[in-house]
C-alpha cells in the first residue's frame, strides 16, 4: 500500500509560547502512562518476535548429552564364602547436530510471521492515532466544562440582576408578585447548573487523569479568532480512496487475513515430506580399565507422513473457516472505513456551517434580549419573556464554542479514518490555544 503525499497533512510545526501543561505536554504524559497504548504497544513488540522465531527453524540445532554410571558386580565362588567383586565406571559424552534440509511448512511460516509482524506494527500505529483523538477529545471536554461552568455562572448572574429588578418594581407596585417568583425560580435554578457544571468539570478531569496518569491542573483555551477550514481536497470520494489505501485498522485485518491463509497452507504442509541432515558423535570412558572409545556418524532423514487419523486433513478445514472468518473481518471494517470517513467528511463541513449560524445566533439574540429587556421597562413583555431571552443568548454562545471544539475533532476523526493522522496534529491544534485555566 503506498502513501499519497498530497494527503499527509500532518500539522504546522508552529513556535508559541508554550504552557506547563499544554495539549502537547498532556499528549506525552498519555503516550506514557495511558495503560491502553502501553498495552498496545507490548502487544505489537510480542508480535514482532514472530518472525525471528520462525527465522530459527532454518537454523541447525546442537545438543549435548552427558552420562555417568557406576557399575557393581559380586559373584560367589562355589564352595567359597568369600565373592569377587567387580566395580567400574562408564561415561559418556556426545553431541549431535541436525539440519533442516526441506521444510514445507517453515517456508510456509514465516511468511505467516512476516504478515504477523506487519498486522501488529499497523495494529499499533492505528492505537496512537486513537489515542491522539481520545486524549484532545478528553482535553476538549475539559474546555467544554470550563465554558459551561463560564455560562453557568453568567446565566446565574444576570438571573440575580433580574430578580433584583423584579423585586424592586414589585414594591413600587409596577408588577406582580408572580413576576417576582419566577425570577426567583429561574435564579435558584441557574445556582443549581453551576453546581453541577462545577461537578461536571471535575468529572471531567478525571476523566483526562485516566488518560495522563496524573492530574492536570492547567489548561489552554481556544483562541476566539479561529478560522474554520474545509477538508484538502474538498472531494469526499478522494478521502474515501485514501482511507480505503491507508487506515491502519482495514490493513492490520488484511495483513491478519493473509497470515490466516498461510496458516492454511501451512495445514495442508502435513502431508509433505520432510528432510534433514544429522550426525552425531558419542565418546565412551570406562574405568578402572581405562577403556576409550568414539563413534561418529551421518545421514540424511527423510520423513513421509502417511496417515495421521485424519488430524492434518481437520486441521486443514479448521484453518480455512478462520480464513473466511478473517475475509469477512476484511469486508466489515472495509465498509466501516468508508462510511466513517463520509460521515466524518460531511461532519467537519456541518461543524463549519454550524459554527457560522451560532455566531450569527448570538447577535441576534443579543440584539432580541436587548430588545425584550426595553419592552419589558415599558411593561410591554413579561420577565419570563426576558428570561427566556437571556437563556437563548447564553445557550447559542455555548453551543457556538462547543461547535469550534467539534470542528476540530471531527478534522481529527477524518484524518483518523484515511490513515493521515499523526502526532504532528497536537501541535498544530496547541498552536490554537492560548492562556491558561487554573481551577
Amino acid at each position: 500500500m503506498k502513501n499519497k503525499p498530497l494527503f499527509i497533512l500532518c500539522g504546522i510545526l508552529l513556535s508559541s509560547s508554550v504552557l506547563a501543561e499544554d495539549l502537547s505536554a498532556v499528549f506525552d504524559l498519555a503516550q506514557t502512562n495511558d495503560p491502553t497504548f502501553q498495552a498496545s504497544r507490548q502487544t505489537q513488540l510480542a508480535e514482532q518476535e514472530a518472525k525471528p522465531q520462525a527465522q530459527a527453524d532454518f537454523f541447525p540445532v546442537l545438543s549435548a548429552t552427558s552420562q555417568h554410571t557406576a557399575y557393581h558386580n559380586s559373584k560367589n565362588t562355589q564352595g567359597n564364602a568369600a565373592s569377587n567383586r567387580i566395580n567400574y565406571n562408564q561415561s559418556s559424552y556426545g553431541l549431535t547436530l541436525s539440519q533442516p534440509i526441506f521444510y514445507y511448512q517453515q517456508w510456509v511460516n514465516l511468511s505467516k510471521a512476516s504478515n504477523q509482524v506487519k498486522a501488529a506494527n499497523a495494529t499499533f500505529a492505528a492505537a496512537e492515532q486513537d489515542l491522539i483523538v481520545r486524549t484532545v477529545e478528553s482535553y476538549f471536554n475539559v474546555l467544554k466544562a470550563f465554558d459551561a461552568l463560564k455560562f453557568a455562572k453568567a446565566q446565574r448572574k444576570a438571573f440575580a440582576k433580574f430578580y433584583e429588578q423584579t423585586e424592586e418594581r414589585y414594591k413600587v407596585g409596577l408588577i406582580a408578585i408572580t413576576d417576582v417568583q419566577i425570577a426567583k425560580a429561574k435564579h435558584d435554578n441557574a445556582y443549581a447548573q453551576v453546581i453541577s457544571a462545577e461537578n461536571e468539570l471535575s468529572d471531567q478531569k478525571e476523566k483526562l487523569a485516566e488518560i495522563t496518569g496524573q492530574p492536570i491542573k492547567q489548561f489552554a483555551s481556544l483562541r476566539q479568532k479561529l478560522k474554520l477550514i474545509p477538508p484538502e481536497p474538498a472531494d469526499m470520494t478522494k478521502w474515501v480512496e485514501t482511507a480505503l489505501d491507508q487506515n491502519f485498522s482495514l490493513q492490520a485485518a488484511q495483513y491478519t487475513s493473509d497470515a490466516a491463509k498461510a496458516e492454511v497452507r501451512i495445514q495442508q504442509g502435513g502431508h509433505m515430506p520432510t528432510i534433514n541432515v544429522s550426525g552425531n558423535v558419542n565418546r565412551q570412558t570406562s574405568t578402572p580399565f581405562n577403556a576409550k572409545g568414539t563413534t561418529s556418524n551421518i545421514g540424511l532423514q527423510v520423513t513421509m507422513p502417511i496417515f495421521s487419523g485424519g488430524s492434518i486433513t481437520s486441521k486443514t478445514r479448521q484453518a480455512m473457516h478462520l480464513y473466511e472468518k478473517n475475509q469477512r473481518d476484511v469486508e466489515t471494517l472495509h465498509r466501516q472505513v468508508k462510511s466513517n470517513t463520509r460521515q466524518a467528511y460531511r461532519g467537519v463541513l456541518t461543524q463549519i456551517s454550524q459554527a457560522k449560524a451560532l455566531k450569527q445566533a448570538i447577535v441576534s439574540n443579543t440584539s432580541a434580549l436587548e430588545a425584550t429587556e426595553a419592552s419589558f421597562t415599558v411593561g410591554t413583555r413579561t420577565i419570563v419573556d426576558v428570561l427566556d431571552s437571556q437563556t437563548n443568548l447564553i445557550q447559542a454562545e455555548q453551543d457556538y464554542a462547543y461547535a469550534r471544539y467539534d470542528y476540530i475533532l471531527q478534522t481529527l476523526r477524518l484524518k483518523q479514518a484515511a490513515g493521515t493522522l499523526c502526532p504532528e496534529d497536537i501541535k498544530h491544534i496547541n498552536s490554537w490555544l492560548v492562556g491558561k485555566k487554573v481551577k
